[in-house]
């Protein structure tokens, strides 16, 4: 792996990029870390991890509502561990675990993971009133969005599809099958679905119908319609969880995965069909404008969550960034915190390049 000298970078200028980030108020707080392998050169937590009703500090402990990162953290590593067990097929087809299928039965496992099953982006399954039980059933019901494997369409509801059949798998609910697979194994103790009552969330955005700020539930309306377990939200994880995960990933998955399948799943299996770039679940950096920044390497991979949650790592260096964060507390519409966001992205990759 090669990279800068890390005692000749001033860190103290990634932490001043994000203090000032939340004193000027482009969002209301963060956890960062910086590392390769189990080595960790960078980390910090600044803010409140509420501002409205009233200011709260974050603290070490505070969990994060990791929103779309729970596509890569839980589902996407339990399905690679279950490939690895052979419980699970690349190749295995949605018509071989639901009885109707509604003219999908020919989508394949790599297609969901990839992304290209042409299953819609979203819809507000949460405004329906589904019992949740029947959350694969109405997605499948739903005509698709593209021809399967013509093009890339994130998909949330391809994620949830993905997770329920990692439940008909195993025989048990995706919350235990994550923690059997992925949380217990690496150590995650405080990573969970659904927090019990008394953990330190942080406050994401307010609530629709009152004046409440949504905490300690799944910020995702699809993924809390349906319990709070999903397969495309519903994770909390704290910075040292993380960083744990980040390190995992550094190191390339070893001795989590077999190295053909790590492998597998960070390879850009999309070229030719999309400017966004996907493997197995990860976010891969190809040349087009990425969460993890600008100055990464061609192949570097990671994932987003909606609420301000990033974990990617460099490809040819290995060093993972992580940002957490709570943007959607001040609204939606937070230009502000993606500008910061990419500088300290940008910066951060800059400085640990070999001049």
């Amino acid at each position: 792996m090669k990279f800068a000298n890390l005692k000749n970078i001033n860190t103290e200028k990634w932490k001043s990029i994000l203090d000032t980030a939340v004193s000027d108020g482009a969002f209301p707080c963060y956890a960062a870390a910086v590392g390769c392998g189990d080595e960790v050169f960078f980390r910090a937590i600044g803010g409140n991890r509420a501002v409205f009703p009233k200011p709260l500090p974050l603290t070490e402990d505070t969990l994060f509502d990791m929103a779309s990162l729970s596509k890569l953290m839980g589902t996407t590593m339990a399905a690679l561990r279950l490939i690895d067990q052979g419980k699970l097929r690349l190749t295995d087809r949605v018509g071989d675990f639901f009885e109707n299928a509604y003219g999908k039965e020919d989508i394949t496992i790599f297609q969901l993971m990839t992304h290209t099953s042409g299953i819609t982006s979203f819809f507000h399954m949460w405004k329906m009133n589904i019992d949740p039980r029947d959350a694969a059933r109405v997605i499948l019901e739903r005509p698709l969005a593209a021809p399967t494997g013509t093009t890339v369409i994130y998909s949330c509801m391809g994620y949830i599809l993905l997770g329920r059949i990692l439940e008909k798998i195993c025989g048990e609910p995706l919350d235990k099958i994550v923690q059997r697979l992925v949380l217990d194994p690496l150590g995650m103790k405080d990573t969970c679905y659904c927090p019990a009552e008394g953990r330190i969330c942080v406050s994401t955005e307010k609530e629709k119908t009152s004046d409440d700020y949504i905490c300690g539930h799944v910020h995702d309306e699809n993924a809390h319609s349906i319990g709070g377990v999903s397969g495309n939200a519903g994770l909390f994880s704290t910075l040292d969880d993380c960083i744990k995960f980040a390190s995992l990933l550094s190191r390339r998955a070893e001795g989590f995965l077999e190295k053909s399948t790590f492998e597998l799943a960070v390879t850009d299996h999309t070229e030719g069909l999309s400017d966004s770039a996907r493997g197995l679940g990860f976010h891969m950096f190809r040349e087009a404008i990425y969460p993890g920044g600008k100055n990464m390497s061609r192949g570097s991979y990671g994932h987003s969550g909606f609420t301000g949650t990033y974990i990617y790592v460099d490809r040819e260096t290995g060093i993972y960034c992580i940002l957490l964060s709570n943007r959607v507390h001040f609204g939606r519409d937070t230009e502000p915190f993606f500008a910061n966001k990419q500088k300290f992205f940008d910066t951060v990759f800059e400085d640990i390049k070999i001049k």
